[in-house]
């Protein structure tokens, strides 16, 4: 496996969605927002939305404890029945994680994405001064930088390897004409690569477990 072999380490990542910045150990960063991630742009990296070492999301139509509880299984929560929502919700970071990084790296390989990098974790994730846990990413180009080109099809996903999400916003809404968002409640992952996931996501466990005691 072609792997990360680098890993940033933080010891707190504090993000506030109203003023749209975060402050990583002490240092204030503009940010863009996502619902599944966000990124910092200054240092390209991208970061988890997370909660008790599982992936979270701060959209609109994300089931709250109490829905997810008492909903049945095939009711709708936005696009998604809470069945889907209760898998994604549950989804711990490192598996979340290998699965991008991995995918990221196949549409890199063939021009459809910005190149991933170094990992990255943070013993503590606050959002809105509220803790959540340690949360992880990925250090990672910005498709904002790169030359243009014409906008990834769904067959040029398929055909490097990567599945696109359920919706294919991914495709919808590229910058640059790059795929870059892929996170969604049924999001993007690599094809045919589960012994690669589980590796990397051991390998991540490993530095969430680490960063977590320091």
């Amino acid at each position: 496996m072609s792997s990360p072999l680098t890993c940033i380490v933080y010891s707190s990542i504090a993000l506030n969605t109203w003023t749209k910045r975060c402050r990583i150990d002490g240092r204030l960063y503009d940010v863009h927002l996502g619902k599944w991630m966000f990124y910092n742009p200054a240092l390209q990296e991208k970061y988890f939305h997370v909660r008790a070492g599982k992936i979270d999301s701060t959209a609109r139509s994300r089931p709250s404890v109490r829905q997810l509880t008492e909903m049945a299984e095939d009711q709708l929560s936005g696009r998604y029945p809470i069945s889907v929502w209760k898998e994604a919700l549950a989804t711990p970071i490192s598996r979340r994680l290998a699965e991008i990084w991995i995918a990221a790296k196949r549409l890199h390989r063939n021009g459809l994405g910005p190149e991933p990098g170094s990992l990255v974790v943070a013993s503590q994730y606050k959002r809105n001064f509220r803790s959540y846990g340690p949360t992880a990413g990925l250090k990672i180009g910005d498709a904002r930088l790169l030359a243009p080109r014409d906008p990834v099809t769904q067959e040029e996903m398929i055909a490097a390897g990567v599945q696109p999400d359920r919706y294919l916003s991914c495709v919808r809404q590229t910058i640059n004409g790059y795929v870059s968002d892929l996170c969604s409640v049924v999001g993007v992952v690599p094809i045919d690569a589960e012994d690669e996931v589980r590796e990397l996501a051991e390998h991540i466990d490993g530095l969430l477990n680490g960063s977590a005691a320091n």
